[in-house]
C-alpha cells in the first residue's frame, strides 16, 4: 500500500521581505565542552587529515555548515568535557589560543568566508563566581546583583576583541545568558546589548561600528519555551535580541511565539543545539528493526527534526552537538556525531556517511546561508510533518514530512521528502506562479541497501533521473526508509553533489612508538608549537581543572592551573582536574610519571593534594580519574590508595615523603597484576582474580594545585606481548550472523557506537569472522552466564567456555597464543545469552 500526499508551491506566497527570519540557513557546528579538542592534535600532527575534516563540513561550492557556535570556556567539565577558560582573573589578558575553537573558526572560514560565528557561555570561570554565585537560583534575573554585570561583559568583550586581533575575525552573534538556562535573565540581556551597542572604549584600529552590529541570541533553554512569550511580552527586549534558539524541542510555546517572532515581527529562530545522528549509518542498515538508514536518532530522524521544528516553531538553523566528536569516546554523550576523530596521531577519522548525505539533501540542493548571501526561503505553505514527538520524533513516523525552498528569485525550487516508516508515500505536487513551472524537476534519492551484507552505502544520493510537469503536476514517490530530493537544479555532472564515500587519508594504526614505549612526552616543545596551542599538551583531553604546559627554569612542563579559589561555577557538575590521553587498545603498560607536588597553596585536607595515575580507561560519563578501572593516588602526607572500579582495594603508606622535590611514580600492569611504585619503591603489588580488565587509556589527575608534571613514558610491560591493531563494531560488515540474534542501534553512550547484538542459544547462533593475527578478544556486557563454543580454522579450540562478568565496553573474552596468519573464527552461543559488542585483532 502507498500513503499519497498533496501539497502545493505555489510562488505568489514566498515572503522575501522577512529579512533573516525565513532564511534556510541548514546546519551549524557547536564546539563546546571539549568535543574539538583533539582537532588540534589532528592540525598539527595531520594536517592532511585535518584539512580533509574541515572540507567536508565547511568547503565546496555547497557548504555544509553555515555558522559555528563556540563555547565560552571556563575551566569546568560541562558534560563531555573541560572547555579551557579564555581568562582566570580580571587582570589577565584574554587567551584565545587556550581550547580549540578560536582557530577552528578561522581555519574554517579560510574555506567558507560566509560562516558566521557565535559565542555562548555555559559557566562562570573562577574569578567571576562570587559575584555569579545566584545565576543558580530559581530568580537569577533579580537575584544577581548589577554590580555583576560589568567583569561579565568584559569576559565576552575581552574574550571577542582577542579573537578579533588574533584572527581577524569579529563574531557575528553572542548569547549573554547562560547554557540551557531554566530562568532566563531578562535585565541582564538587555543591559548586556545596550553595552555592546553603545560601547566606544576600543583601541584606534578596532572596527567599533563592526562590534555594534554583533547581534543577541537568546535564551538558548533547553525544551522550556517561555523566553519567546516574554520576547511578545516585552517590547525592549524584543527590540534588543535578534535572534531566539532553544534546543531539544521541535515545538513552539502554547501561544505560538517563536512562529509569531517569525512570521510577525522576523527575528530569526534557531534550533540552537540539537543531536548528530546517533549510530552510524553503515551499522543501522544490519539492525534487526529493518529501519534500514532509519529509526529513532538517525539521519532520517534528524532530518524531520530540521523539517517539522521549521513548521511548528520557524527554525531556520539546526545546530549539532557536536558534528565532529574530536574527544576520546566513553565521555557523557559520545557516539553522536557526523565525524569520529579521536586517533591524531595516526590521522585516522571516520564519517557517516549516510547522516552527511543526509543533512546534504538539504544543503546541496539549495543556497544555505542569511538574506545577505542570497539565501533561499522556506515556502510555509509547502512545508508540513505530522511525525509525532518533540525531542526524539519517532511517533506516526509514517505521516507526511517534507520542506520546500524556494530562490528569492522564484526560478529554482526544491523539495525534500522524508519518510520514516515503512510504508512508500507518493507524493502529487501542483506548481503555481513560479518562473521555474514548466521546468522537470531532477530527483535525488538516499536509502538503505537492498540486501543483507550488501554495502552500506549502495543507493545513498542516488540521481533517479527527471520527472517532467504534465498539467502543472508532478508526482514523486519516497520509498521506505529514505529521503527524497526534488530541485529544478540541474547537479547531475556535480562531482560535489554526486556521492562519493569519504574516507580518512590514513589508516587507524595504533598509537606505539616503538617497540619498548607506547608513549613519550617531556613537553619541549618548539616555541612556535606551543604558542599556536596555546600551551595544549599533545593528545590530552581535559576532563577537570586545566593542565597546560609552560616553560619553567628553561624547561617545559606541564602544569594544573586551577586552585580552589579559581574553580569554576560549574554548570551542573565538575570533578577534581584530571585528564585523557592514549590508545584504547593499549595494553600491558606501565605509566612512568616525574612530578611534583605543589607545596606552597595551604587548602583543603593534606588527602586533597594528591597526584593519580590511572589504567584502562574506556568510559567516563562523569569526567572524574576513577571512571579508569584501575587508579593509583598518593598524597602529600604519603599515604597511598589502590582502587578499582571506584573502591579502595589496599592502602599503604611512603614514610617521609619530601613535597618539595620531584618524585617520579609508576603504575602498571601485566596480565592481571598490578604495580605502583614511588621513586622506584614498591608500594603496592595487587592481583586482580575478579573479572580483570584487559586494555584502555591512561588517566592522570590531582587536586585543585598547581602539581606540575616533567615527564611522561608510557612503556609495554611485556615487549613480545601482540598488541590489538584493529577493533570493530559488532555491525561491521566484516562480521556475519545467523540464528537468534538481536541487532539493537541508538543505544546509551556507554556502548561502542549504540550497538549491541545479543544472541540466545538455539540452532545455529552463530556469529564469524576473519582476520590476520595472533588472536582476538569479544567486548560486550555480561551480567549472566553464558557458554560458547569456539572453532578457529574449521577446529574446535572450546567446546564450553565461559565468558567473564563483564561490564559496557570491556572484554569478556581475550584469545592469544594463534599462529601468525590468516584465520577463520565461528563462535556459536551454546547456552544463555550473549552479548557482544566489539570485536578486537592481535598481531
Amino acid at each position: 500500500m502507498v500513503a499519497r500526499t498533496q501539497l502545493t508551491i505555489d510562488g505568489d506566497l514566498l515572503e522575501t521581505t522577512a529579512q533573516d527570519a525565513n532564511t534556510f540557513k541548514g546546519f551549524g557546528y557547536l564546539s563546546c565542552n571539549n568535543s574539538s579538542r583533539l582537532l588540534l592534535d589532528y592540525k598539527w600532527e595531520q594536517p592532511a587529515s585535518y584539512q580533509q575534516i574541515l572540507q567536508i563540513l565547511f568547503g565546496g561550492r555547497h557548504p555544509l555548515m553555515s555558522l559555528l557556535k563556540v563555547e565560552l570556556g571556563d575551566d569546568a567539565n560541562t558534560s563531555s568535557g573541560t572547555e579551557p577558560a579564555p581568562k582566570r582573573s580580571a587582570e589577565e589578558p584574554a587567551n584565545v589560543m587556550r581550547g580549540a575553537g578560536y582557530q577552528l573558526i578561522a581555519d574554517a572560514k579560510r574555506l567558507n568566508p560566509r560562516l558566521k560565528t557565535c559565542l555562548l557561555r555555559w559557566g562562570e570561570p573562577g574569578y567571576l563566581r562570587p559575584l555569579w554565585v545566584a545565576v543558580k537560583s530559581i530568580d537569577p534575573d533579580h537575584n544577581v546583583p548589577e554590580t555583576a554585570y560589568e567583569p561579565m561583559y568584559q569576559f565576552y568583550k575581552q574574550t571577542i576583541v582577542a579573537a578579533y586581533n588574533q584572527f581577524g575575525y569579529l563574531f557575528d552573534y553572542v548569547d549573554p545568558d547562560r547554557n540551557e538556562t531554566k530562568h532566563p535573565m531578562y535585565r541582564w540581556i538587555k543591559w548586556f546589548a545596550n553595552r555592546l551597542h553603545t560601547d566606544q572604549e576600543f583601541s584606534t584600529d578596532f572596527p567599533i561600528e563592526q562590534y555594534h552590529q554583533i547581534k543577541i541570541i537568546a535564551a538558548d533553554q533547553n525544551y522550556e519555551t517561555d523566553f519567546g512569550d516574554a520576547m511578545l511580552s516585552d517590547l525592549d527586549l524584543l527590540n534588543q535580541v535578534a535572534a531566539v534558539g532553544y534546543h531539544y524541542n521541535t515545538d513552539d510555546s502554547p501561544a505560538q511565539a517563536y512562529t509569531q517572532l517569525a512570521d510577525q515581527h522576523h527575528r530569526e529562530v534557531w534550533y540552537s543545539e540539537g543531536i548528530a545522528p546517533m549510530t552510524s549509518g553503515k551499522y543501522r542498515v544490519r539492525a534487526t528493526s529493518g529501519e534500514g538508514i532509519g529509526g529513532k536518532q538517525s539521519g532520517l530522524d534528524v532530518a524531520n527534526r530540521l523539517i517539522k521544528s521549521y513548521v511548528r516553531s520557524r527554525r531556520s538553523l539546526y545546530i549539532f552537538q557536536p558534528a565532529v566528536a574530536a574527544y576520546y569516546p566513553g565521555v557523557n554523550y559520545s557516539h553522536k556525531e557526523l565525524i569520529t576523530a579521536n586517533h591524531p596521531w595516526s590521522g585516522y577519522f571516520e564519517v557517516d556517511n549516510v547522516g552527511l548525505q543526509i543533512m546534504r539533501h538539504f544543503t546541496d540542493f539549495a543556497r544555505a546561508g542569511w538574506a545577505e548571501d542570497g539565501a533561499w526561503r522556506y515556502l510555509p505553505s509547502a512545508c508540513d510533518s505530522g511525525v509525532g514527538g518533540t525531542e526524539n520524533l519517532d511517533t506516526h513516523t509514517d505521516a507526511p514530512s517534507y520542506l520546500t525552498l524556494v530562490a528569492p528569485d522564484k526560478r529554482h525550487y526544491s523539495l525534500i521528502m522524508v519518510n520514516d516508516s515503512a510504508t512508500p508515500r507518493r507524493y502529487t505536487v501542483t506548481l503555481r506562479h513560479l518562473a521555474a513551472i514548466s521546468q522537470p524537476v531532477n530527483i535525488w534519492e538516499s536509502r538503505g541497501p537492498e540486501q543483507d551484507y550488501a554495502a552500506y552505502d549502495e543507493n545513498l544520493k542516488q540521481y533517479l533521473g527527471q520527472r517532467k510537469v504534465v498539467n502543472g503536476q508532478i508526482e514523486i514517490t519516497v520509498p521506505a526508509y529514505a529521503i527524497v530530493t526534488a530541485t529544478t537544479l540541474d547537479l547531475v555532472d556535480d562531482l560535489e553533489v554526486r556521492y562519493t564515500r569519504q574516507l580518512a587519508p590514513r589508516t587507524n594504526d595504533l598509537l606505539n612508538l616503538n617497540q619498548n614505549v607506547f608513549y613519550q612526552d617531556s613537553f619541549a616543545y618548539a616555541d612556535r608549537y606551543q604558542a599556536n596551542r596555546g600551551g595544549t599538551p599533545r593528545y590530552t583531553t581535559d576532563q577537570g581543572g586545566a593542565f597546560e604546559v609552560q616553560v619553567q627554569k628553561g624547561r617545559g612542563v606541564l602544569r594544573q592551573e586551577i586552585t580552589e579559589q579559581e574553580r569554576a561555577l560549574d554548570w551542573e557538575y565538575s570533578y577534581a582536574p584530571n585528564l585523557t590521553f592514549g590508545d584504547d587498545r593499549w595494553r600491558n603498560y606501565t605509566v612512568e610519571i616525574t612530578m611534583q607536588f605543589d607545596d606552597r597553596l595551604q587548602q583543603n585536607s593534606p588527602t586533597g593534594n594528591y597526584f593519580g595515575i590511572g589504567l584502562y580507561q574506556v568510559t567516563d560519563v562523569k569526567g572524574r580519574l576513577e571512571s579508569a578501572p584501575y587508579v593509583f593516588k598518593l598524597a602529600v602526607d604519603g599515604s597511598c590508595q589502590l582502587i578499582k572500579n571506584d573502591q579502595v582495594v589496599a592502602l599503604s603508606y611512603v614514610d617521609g615523603l619530601d613535597v618539595a622535590k620531584s618524585h617520579r611514580l609508576s603504575f602498571g600492569i601485566s596480565g592481571n597484576q598490578l604495580t605502583a611504585q614511588v621513586d622506584r619503591q614498591v608500594v603496592f603489588t595487587y592481583i586482580d582474580t575478579e573479572n580483570p580488565h584487559y586494555s584502555g587509556r591512561v588517566k592522570l589527575g590531582t587536586g585543585y594545585y598547581h602539581t606540575v608534571i616533567t615527564k611522561i613514558v608510557v612503556r609495554k610491560t611485556n615487549h613480545a606481548d601482540g598488541i590489538q591493531y584493529q577493533r570493530i563494531d559488532d555491525l561491521d560488515e566484516r562480521l556475519t550472523y545467523q540464528g537468534g540474534w538481536q541487532h539493537e542501534c541508538g543505544l546509551g553512550n556507554t556502548i561502542w557506537n549504540r550497538t549491541l547484538s545479543t544472541g540466545r542459544a538455539g540452532t545455529n547462533t552463530q556469529f564469524a569472522f576473519s582476520f590476520a593475527g595472533t588472536g582476538f578478544a569479544l567486548y560486550g556486557r555480561q551480567t549472566q552466564t553464558s557458554h560458547l563454543k569456539f572453532e578457529v580454522d574449521g577446529k574446535v579450540v572450546s567446546p564450553n567456555f565461559i565468558p567473564q562478568v563483564a561490564a559496557d565496553k570491556v572484554e569478556n573474552t581475550v584469545m592469544l597464543g594463534l599462529p601468525t596468519g590468516d584465520h577463520r573464527v565461528v563462535v556459536t552461543v551454546m547456552a544463555g545469552v550473549y552479548m557482544l559488542d566489539a570485536v578486537g585483532f592481535y598481531r
